[in-house]
């Protein structure tokens, strides 16, 4: 049991509220007042160092051959623990083993039991040439605890058969009476040659006219129409998207972070800045993977951008830019995990969460070395990463666990929108 003493805790406000903290692997008790334990605890004085949930992230695309599947995992979950990312949803672009049924779930499980340093949830995928069975085997692995099931049109994946529009049509109408939740990548590709901003924008209407009462969430958006389009219907649909990190980097800082792929927010630089002030960027996902595909709107992020983004969103964010701490926290753990339905186990900081914190020191600089090669200075430095009460070391064995679905992953949580 260990006692956190004289922490910072973010409020809903600008403002910082000094408690202390009781854990052992999950939250026992927080209190501006001094706490009293029948067990004596580990008394760690944080003199008033900023206590912030672990991150979570929505989806990493990680995984492609099987052989380097044990490595790749170890050296990812490695710099996204370091990094302060304590869980993330692994949703497979590139996997040679995709996940299509409980074996193939339960072997992912192990995986992730021997090689992850921090915790990882799963995305499912689709069969289609599993047909008439491939909505009953999606069913099992949601029944199972995965995130959701991830559909990709068209699919950059060998081993994973794309799914026509009408194809998923009829899988939705399949589960309509359940609140499994989808994933969708992909463009029109029926009504367009290839991959752009516009095509993306028709391919996301095209689903969302199939769509019955499902929770659906968009991974990666590039384009500010597509924002404004999203934010428009979310009082109407269960929609979420998310924006890729180094997109967001590159929109505020082109000289240090590179463009991946194609995105268009620098003639809406105005427009977007006031949705970032004003809580209206749902997720910010690191999309760390491979660019195996020809599409650029599969393409990843590398995987070294773990080790800085959440500390970049503190620095660049929240310190230089004045937006508020609590709207930095939800764009990085609280949304996600309730996208995911792993809240409030994971993605904040209350009675009976897990002890995942990421303890932040706002004096002095820390150097990072930045995806063009130079070096650029963050505000502050993270301290020390705690995953399930344990703090992470460099030397330690894995730690991470699978983790599996909670509950419906409602983003509303009782709300009639997240906005």
């Amino acid at each position: 049991m260990k006692l956190f003493e004289n922490a910072s805790l973010p409020t809903s406000s600008n403002a910082l509220k000094r408690v202390n903290v009781l854990f052992d692997t999950h939250i026992l008790k927080i209190s501006a007042d001094p706490i009293e334990s029948e067990e004596e605890p580990q008394r760690i004085d944080l003199k008033g160092k900023v206590l912030l949930p672990g991150a979570v992230d929505p989806h990493l695309h990680l995984l492609h051959k099987k052989k380097d599947m044990p490595s790749t995992l170890a050296s990812a979950t490695k710099k996204a623990i370091g990094g302060g990312w304590t869980s993330f949803a692994e949703m497979s672009y590139y996997s040679e083993r995709p996940i299509f049924s409980k074996k193939d779930l339960r072997d992912m499980i192990k995986l992730i039991g021997e090689n992850a340093f921090c915790d990882v949830a799963l995305w499912g995928n689709v069969d289609i040439q599993d047909y008439p069975y491939h909505a009953e085997a999606a069913q099992e692995l949601w029944t199972m605890g995965v995130v959701g099931i991830a559909l990709m049109s068209p699919s950059p994946n060998d081993d994973i058969q794309e799914l026509s529009f009408t194809e998923m049509m009829d899988l939705f109408m399949d589960i309509y009476e359940s609140d499994t939740e989808f994933s969708f990548q992909g463009y029109d590709y029926e009504s367009h040659p290839q991959y752009n901003l516009e095509s993306h924008m028709d391919g996301i209407k095209k689903i969302l006219r199939r769509m019955q009462e499902n929770p659906i969430h968009i991974p990666r958006v590039s384009y500010y129409p597509v924002i404004e389009f999203i934010n428009t219907i979310s009082k109407r649909s269960d929609i979420s998207f998310s924006i890729s990190m180094q997109d967001l980097m590159h929109f505020l800082d082109e000289e240090h972070f590179p463009a991946i792929a194609n995105s268009d927010f620098t003639e809406y630089r105005d427009l977007l800045y006031e949705l970032l002030k004003t809580n209206k960027i749902y997720l910010l996902s690191n999309s760390c993977g491979p660019r195996l595909s020809r599409s650029p709107l599969y393409h990843g992020s590398d995987e070294s951008i773990l080790g800085y983004s959440y500390h970049w969103v503190l620095s660049e964010l929240w310190k230089r830019r004045k937006i508020p701490l609590a709207t930095c926290i939800k764009m990085t753990g609280e949304n996600a995990a309730k996208r995911l339905g792993i809240y409030p186990q994971k993605g904040c900081l209350d009675i009976g969460s897990d002890a995942d914190f990421v303890i932040y020191d706002p004096e002095g600089n820390t150097t990072i070395p930045s995806p063009d090669g130079n070096e650029i200075e963050l505000i502050g430095k993270i301290d020390s990463v705690y995953l399930r009460g344990q703090q992470y070391q460099q030397s330690q064995a894995p730690h991470g666990e699978f983790i599996s679905r909670g509950q419906s992953p409602k983003r509303r949580h009782n709300k009639s929108t997240w906005i």
